[in-house]
């Protein structure tokens, strides 16, 4: 009974690696231990695509722990190479391989046994076969999700260029925008997620500006009260257009509350401090950035120097004084520096 409880257990480990694992890598390497418990492995291996421009990603786990690679090709074993090759199982005493297909070649699960130790049981045959069918369907699920979230991010860029068209709100190009939210992200220690949902709010914040006249946008004069009204609606107008969007629900709050201040007086809900939430509190500083940078109809440029003591004195008040803080020291790096110059008129230094 207890084998069989222990089996259960396995089927059931896979289970929540598919359902929560957030990563490839992570999916992979829980998928490997699993392996080495279950079969008393001395080595296990797994390989798979990537998604992307690596095009696999191998690890071995073994008794010296684990190891990755990612490439070509040339980091698969010829053993593994004819697994994938063939599409079928194979089963020895010392090694069972399993091509892990679902529609298309997905990658490949592989363990091994040492000389002396003992053999693979049927039992443990069987049960490495249908738990490598649980795993083909897990691949499956990433390339399903990997798909929706390319699709998802082209229609993110197709709606910030649609934006840009109607009335340029950043001057920053694209890299460079990302670049610093990579950088100031790492900093907070915001995780894989949150960084991607600021990512994406930092193209779409100023979607609902879609709705305000671009001549009101583009006047040069100051607002009335009136107009200052009308700009103030844009976040939640924002939100209207992407709210139905099951992908884009992390990005809602990052939209909303982007023009919030830390001191609790800006909008739309003047939430204060750490009610803000932490994707808005920092691309307020970008966004705020952008703006002293690169200049707007109402705005002439400012130099570096200038925006560092401009973001100091509203630390507290208009600013998250972490975010800040974060902030300057990462546009203090060399590579960031550099990538900011360039986008820039030559009287900007």
């Amino acid at each position: 009974m207890k084998k069989y409880k222990n089996t259960f257990s396995y089927f059931h480990a896979v289970y929540r690696l598919i359902t929560s694992s957030g990563s490839l890598k992570n999916f992979a390497t829980g998928v490997c231990r699993v392996y080495q418990n279950a079969f008393g492995a001395d080595k296990t291996v797994m390989i798979c695509k990537t998604l992307s421009s690596y095009g696999w990603l191998k690890i071995r786990m073994d008794k010296h722990g684990q190891h990755y690679k990612t490439g070509g090709t040339s980091i698969i074993s010829n053993l593994e190479r004819d697994a994938l090759g063939q599409g079928n199982e194979i089963l020895t005493n010392d090694r069972m391989l399993y091509p892990l297909i679902f529609n298309d070649t997905l990658g490949a699960i592989c363990v091994y046994k040492l000389r002396r130790s003992k053999p693979f049981t049927e039992l443990q045959q069987n049960i490495f076969l249908s738990l490598s069918e649980e795993i083909s369907v897990g691949l499956k699920m990433f390339s399903l999700y990997w798909d929706e979230q390319k699709a998802m991010v082209n229609y993110i860029k197709s709606l910030a260029a649609i934006l840009g068209q109607y009335v340029p709100t950043s001057h920053m190009n694209l890299k460079c925008s990302q670049r610093l939210i990579k950088a100031v992200a790492k900093r907070m220690r915001l995780t894989s997620a949150e960084t991607t949902s600021l990512e994406q709010a930092s193209l779409l914040h100023d979607a609902g500006k879609i709705q305000v006249p671009s001549a009101l946008l583009q006047q040069q004069r100051p607002l009335t009260d009136e107009e200052y009204k009308i700009i103030q609606r844009h976040p939640e107008e924002g939100v209207e257009l992407i709210k139905d969007l099951d992908t884009l629900k992390p990005v809602l709050p990052i939209i909303l509350h982007h023009h919030e201040r830390f001191d609790g007086t800006g909008y739309p809900a003047k939430l204060k401090g750490d009610q803000i939430p932490i994707g808005a509190r920092i691309l307020a500083v970008i966004d705020a950035f952008d703006a002293m940078y690169y200049g707007r109809p109402y705005r002439e440029r400012m130099s570096l120097p200038e925006i560092e003591a401009e973001l100091q004195k509203q630390t507290g008040n208009q600013f998250d004084p972490q975010v800040v803080k974060v902030f300057l020291c990462v546009i203090q790096r060399k590579d960031i520096r550099r990538l900011i110059q360039t986008t820039v008129p030559e009287r900007i230094v």
